[in-house]
């Protein structure tokens, strides 16, 4: 009989809240995660870069293979004129009128101070990097996800307890207007309690319509309908999650959690910079093959009417002198960069032991306080036993009453708050470990 009440009473809070509900979806953690990287923009773009980078290794590759060039020359030539020492008029040569050059080169380095290995090296690093960025945008996506799923916990639970409250504020006002009626209470019993009833229904009506919010907002980032109602997983919230010690987590950051990982990253490409800087001080020798195909032959006096095949085999060596004039500065500034990696990494490792200390103490009070608000609720639950007892019995006043109901209300909510805080703080733990 209770439970039909309770179904009727939902009916005439919000009968549009309760239609929406047949369209309710339960979404399981792995849904969430997967849904939510299959389908942020954020996730994509970082993708995308990661392709680039993948484009920039294989063409910072291609620059070992041989530099092929293939030209031609092909046009009108004017009649020359011969002009005596005075400027005047001898006469037009016999020549050619057209012109015709074509050549195929291939060049291939052999030796550029290693530019191209280490145009290679920093291609891959920058590819790391890539990858690097794309596993914590992963990694804070999801951090936000959790927040916003665990949102509807708290939601549900508090529409679930203001139904309740509701149902027995009817109830306690249905058996107070009998006590007046009995004159054993008087009219401002009745009008507080159904006040109490008023507050108790927006309070719901308010949860309801928060619940809507906050699946749109999820649905769309997930790409799913956005008229869904989701419904969290309850059996997170009795899922064990242990935890090691703090040192265990110092040392799976250190070497996972991605900022730090960026970090080193960054100062190999430090590294990689000064050698690119010292190889410019370095000479370049390539072999380079041509085939020229020519017409007319140049080299003739009159020129002649035919084709000029030719073909060769040079080593071809080149040093850059100006290098030297920059070379001082050049270098210095490499290497300030690798001092700056090193103390960008040192302040890295000093970020993640407070962070790792933080959410290992967070979590730890998350989970004392689940214990203790356990406690709570049941003294509170039968506090108001108690003064509901000694209410109807007329040993207590009204306030008592509502005072008792506000108290247990507000340890039913906290309860919930202090789960779901906790499992917040387990994924804000695993994140800064890099275990999300």
């Amino acid at each position: 009989m209770k439970r039909f009440t309770y179904i009727i009473l939902l009916l005439t809070l919000n009968p549009i809240h309760f239609v929406m509900a047949q369209d309710a979806y339960k979404l399981s953690v792995e849904e969430l995660f997967d849904r939510g990287v299959q389908n942020s923009i954020a996730i994509q773009a970082s993708y995308v870069k990661t392709q680039i980078s993948d484009d920039k290794l294989s063409l910072a590759k291609n620059k070992q293979l041989p530099d092929l060039a293939i030209a031609g020359v092909f046009g009108y030539v004017g009649t020359p004129t011969i002009l005596d020492k005075d400027l005047t008029f001898l006469g037009h040569p016999a020549s050619p009128d057209w012109r015709q050059n074509y050549q195929v080169i291939a060049v291939q380095p052999i030796y550029q101070g290693g530019r191209i290995t280490n145009s290679i090296e920093k291609a891959k690093l920058e590819q790391e990097v890539a990858q690097l960025s794309l596993q914590k945008n992963k990694a804070d996506l999801k951090l936000w996800l959790m927040a916003k799923y665990l949102d509807l916990f708290n939601l549900y639970k508090k529409r679930e307890v203001y139904g309740k409250n509701v149902e027995e504020a009817k109830v306690r006002v249905h058996d107070i207007e009998k006590m007046k009626e009995e004159g054993m209470i008087t009219t401002n019993d009745v009008l507080r309690s159904k006040l109490l009833l008023t507050d108790f229904e927006l309070a719901y009506n308010e949860t309801n319509d928060n619940i809507s919010l906050v699946s749109q907002q999820l649905t769309i980032v997930l790409g799913m309908d956005e008229n869904l109602i989701l419904m969290p997983d309850e059996s997170l919230l009795t899922s064990q999650l242990d935890i090691r010690n703090e040192n265990d987590y110092v040392s799976l950051a250190y070497s996972r959690y991605p900022d730090i990982q960026i970090t080193r990253t960054n100062m190999a490409l430090a590294k990689n910079n000064l050698k690119l800087t010292k190889a410019d001080l370095l000479p370049s020798l390539s072999l380079q093959a041509s085939n020229t195909l020519a017409r007319p032959i140049p080299n003739t006096s009159p020129v002649q009417d035919f084709y000029l095949n030719g073909w060769g085999v040079t080593l071809n060596l080149s040093y850059h002198i100006s290098a030297w004039f920059d070379r001082k500065r050049n270098v210095s500034s490499a290497k300030r960069e690798i001092q700056l990696q090193e103390l960008a990494e040192e302040q890295q490792m000093q970020t993640i032991r407070a962070d790792v200390k933080s959410a290992v103490v967070k979590h730890k009070e998350a989970l004392d306080r689940i214990k203790a608000f356990n406690e709570s609720v049941k003294q509170a639950n039968e506090n108001y036993r108690i003064v509901k007892n000694r209410y109807f019995n007329q040993l207590a006043i009204l306030t008592d009453l509502l005072d008792a109901n506000s108290v247990q209300l507000d340890a039913e909510l906290q309860l919930t708050a202090a789960k779901t805080n906790a499992i917040y703080t387990y994924y804000q733990l695993q994140n800064v470990s890099g275990s999300l």
